[in-house]
């Protein structure tokens, strides 16, 4: 991959982040590996190309025919969409999306880099097939994330072998998440010239495919059928493209069961795998819990974890009797938003809590948040925060201002203190970005210790800033 002609140069740099080399290309988008020159930190960028219709310009800029731009600039917002997002998702099996860019006429998802091979390289080098209790503990994960990425109405749409990472230790996570959609969004378009249709051969459903209907988690449920098919019998299933053609004329379906080609599977599991890979989406399991249920594999505890974590109220009670550190009014010049405010603005997904949390409170209307805001910015100077241990949270704050001059005014002074204010802990800012609209932005802030990161999202919420807990559980 690191002579691929279409790729940005080992150098080039995006988000501050200089490129190492190409990890991985496909249709629609470039995976680099990335260093930041300061820190060392190494993440993975997606670049949005979608190759046959966009050329590289004086080696970084992108650039497509004017007959293109409509399904370009449509596909390019739906990139966007997807990866915004993913940052509000936090899982130990679906890779962390830290921040979103634009940059030489395109987008960026900037993205935890992961060390290790991929199932598909994985089973590739292996003499002889994978036994299903062999497979469980690598493939159980990922049903987990799947279940988790349903309850919150989000499908993968792109789940295949080489879209699942195996580290060193042996944990799975699930990648490339540039296709991921919201249940009822439109996932084609098509103009006189172009058709963008997310599929991957023999791991996409039938209806997935251009003329196919529309989606739901079932397509996921399909797509993870056609990975252990792929897995316990050594081939991928047939691909959606000739079922499709084959039912057209009449023909019988091209789909072997799995059972001919894996005779080591148990009936019961090659019976699941099957129906998951039925061409009709109703004749599939409902949810993936049946098919969890079918294969004989429990859910581990472990599989199963928090996302955005509200303090309790015994949490608030003791950040109360902390002494109020000066460095949280940065943001006095801000709208008065809640929880609700931040989930409006569309940089926040606030999904289902999966532990008991405190129900934040209903924001103030909008009208009435922009009358209480002062007509001038003002950050005042950050104390520092002492080095902590045992960092396990992460701070996420979205703010508010009248205009997009103040929001980038804030910004700037935000940016310009925070690393003085962390200088002697591990901890980055990360996601600190000015929202579409101008007028919001948000920032991460981590890690931290739980406690400290509780206290600290107590004082913003007293300032009237949106301020939410995640944990590295």
């Amino acid at each position: 991959m690191a002579d691929d002609p279409h790729a940005l140069r080992p150098g080039a740099s995006i988000a501050g982040y200089n490129i190492l080399r190409v990890l991985g290309a496909g249709g629609f988008g470039i995976t680099y590996e990335a260093e930041s020159p300061y820190t060392g930190k190494r993440v993975a960028i997606k670049e949005f190309f979608p190759r046959g219709i966009v050329s590289r310009e004086g080696g970084t800029h992108v650039v497509y025919a004017g007959r293109d731009a409509e399904v370009v600039e449509w596909a390019l917002k739906r990139f966007e969409s997807s990866t915004l997002d993913q940052c509000g998702l936090r899982h130990p099996h679906i890779v962390d999306v830290i921040h979103y860019v634009k940059d030489n006429g395109t987008g960026y998802m900037i993205m935890e880099y992961v060390e290790g091979e991929t199932l598909e390289d994985w089973l590739r080098v292996r003499e002889f097939l994978p036994a299903p209790e062999e497979l469980e503990p690598l493939l159980s994960p990922v049903l987990s994330a799947l279940e988790y990425l349903h309850a919150r109405s989000m499908i993968h749409r792109d789940i295949a072998p080489d879209n699942i990472m195996i580290r060193a230790d042996g944990v799975p996570k699930i990648i490339d998440f540039g296709a991921i959609k919201l249940i009822g969004q439109e996932t084609r378009l098509r103009s006189d010239s172009r058709t963008f249709t997310v599929m991957k051969q023999h791991y996409s459903p039938p209806e997935q495919t251009e003329d196919g209907g529309e989606l739901d988690h079932r397509a996921d449920i399909y797509s993870i059928g056609a990975v252990l098919y792929r897995a316990l019998g050594g081939l991928p299933p047939a691909s959606a493209e000739e079922r499709i053609q084959r039912r057209a004329f009449g023909r019988p379906d091209p789909y072997t069961p799995l059972a001919e080609g894996a005779p080591h599977v148990s009936k019961d599991a090659a019976d699941a795998i099957d129906r998951a890979l039925s061409f009709d989406m109703q004749d599939r399991q409902a949810e993936i819990s049946e098919l969890r249920e079918e294969l004989g594999w429990p859910v581990a505890e472990s599989h199963v974890v928090p996302t955005f974590l509200v303090p309790r109220d015994d949490d608030a009670e003791a950040a109360r009797r902390r002494p109020i550190l000066p460095w949280l009014l940065p943001l006095i010049g801000i709208a008065v938003i809640a929880i609700g405010g931040a989930l409006w603005s569309g940089l926040v997904t606030l999904p289902k809590f999966e532990t008991e949390v405190v129900k934040a409170p209903e924001p103030p209307k909008l009208e009435e948040a922009k009358e209480v805001l002062p007509p001038k910015v003002h950050t005042p100077e950050l104390a520092k925060v002492p080095a902590q241990e045992n960092h396990d949270g992460y701070m996420v704050v979205v703010a508010s201002h009248k205009t997009e001059q103040e929001a980038q005014a804030a910004l700037a002074k935000l940016k310009e203190q925070l690393p003085a204010l962390f200088a002697d802990q591990d901890v980055e800012v990360i996601g600190l970005d000015l929202g579409d609209q101008g007028t919001f932005y948000r920032a991460m802030i981590g890690p931290l210790v739980k406690t400290d990161a509780d206290a600290l999202c107590e004082e913003f919420k007293r300032n009237h800033v949106a301020c939410l807990v995640r944990m590295d559980q």
